[in-house]
């Protein structure tokens, strides 16, 4: 969506979690509801919308430059994937926390909640695979589909909120989110990681996606990532799945492995219900409650 935020911050100092949300609004506000949400429900069956100018430009610039090293991020690094992680920040990143949890306000919740008519959203303060992510170059994400559920899986997970906070990036820096709404062997939708972007896509048991590999010797896909869940199923049906990945059109072997593996997660976690999940999790998230302190 074309338009600017004009409203800057007046200090110096960090903004909170809410009045970052204020400014989310406004610029939602801006952008018009009723077009987001026609934006939202025309885009497909892996439903998606993009607001561009997201942030004041100089917030988004602190955003930006307080992101910390790679070198102090958790590296995920396998056949599927090279991208670094993290969910706990130093304190002059405050302003990195502050806008992850921003978006889990409950004035954004309804504001989502209305756009891409979901009467139940709800934020996840342990941050289970969001957070923050880097990628630098030759860094990639296989096409896939994400875990059904929250941690503990009482909950399904509806919507993924990707707001990019890389400054100058263009579209020969790579790093596409790519969509495949009619399956791996088709063309996908892909959307480039501009500055002060915000994605909203539909997150469900058929929402393949994956990020292009990064070209960029100098610059970095810098990613603020919030999941959205309910404890109603997108599909009116109780489902499960592991995080399914997928070869990119041409790995054909790789497409074979990662499909077997998604499979045997999914059987045995299926079989053991939350136990993996509450004691012996293998994915990344906050231990406590970060709260507004």
């Amino acid at each position: 969506m074309k338009g600017m935020t004009t409203l800057e911050p007046t200090s110096s100092r960090t903004m909170n979690r809410k009045e970052i949300a204020n400014l989310i609004e406004a610029r939602i506000s801006e952008a018009g509801v009723e077009s987001l949400k026609n934006q939202y429900q025309s885009s497909g069956s892996i439903n998606y919308l993009i607001i561009d100018n997201l942030l004041p430009t100089g917030l988004a610039n602190s955003i930006s430059d307080s992101f910390p090293r790679e070198s102090n991020l958790k590296l995920l690094n396998a056949r599927q994937e090279k991208k670094y992680v993290g969910v706990e920040f130093a304190p002059e990143q405050k302003v990195i926390e502050e806008c992850i949890y921003s978006f889990q306000e409950n004035t954004l919740l309804k504001l989502f909640s209305s756009i891409c008519s979901i009467q139940d959203i709800e934020g996840d303060p342990e941050l289970y695979a969001g957070g923050i992510s880097s990628m630098s170059n030759s860094c990639f994400l296989n096409p896939h589909i994400d875990n059904s559920h929250d941690r503990l899986r009482t909950k399904y997970r509806r919507l993924n909120l990707l707001y990019y906070v890389s400054r100058g990036w263009e579209t020969l820096d790579g790093g596409q989110l790519v969509i495949y709404p009619n399956g791996i062997k088709n063309t996908p939708i892909e959307i480039d990681s501009l500055f002060n972007r915000l994605v909203v896509m539909r997150t469900d048991n058929k929402s393949l996606h994956g990020v292009k590999e990064v070209n960029s010797k100098v610059n970095r896909r810098k990613t603020i990532s919030n999941y959205y869940f309910s404890k109603t199923s997108p599909t009116n049906e109780k489902y499960y799945n592991s995080t399914s990945f997928r070869g990119f059109p041409g790995e054909t072997k790789k497409d074979i492995i990662l499909r077997l593996n998604a499979f045997a997660r999914t059987t045995i976690k299926s079989a053991t219900g939350n136990f993996i999940g509450k004691y012996i999790s293998t994915g990344y998230h906050r231990k406590e409650d970060h709260g507004e302190k």
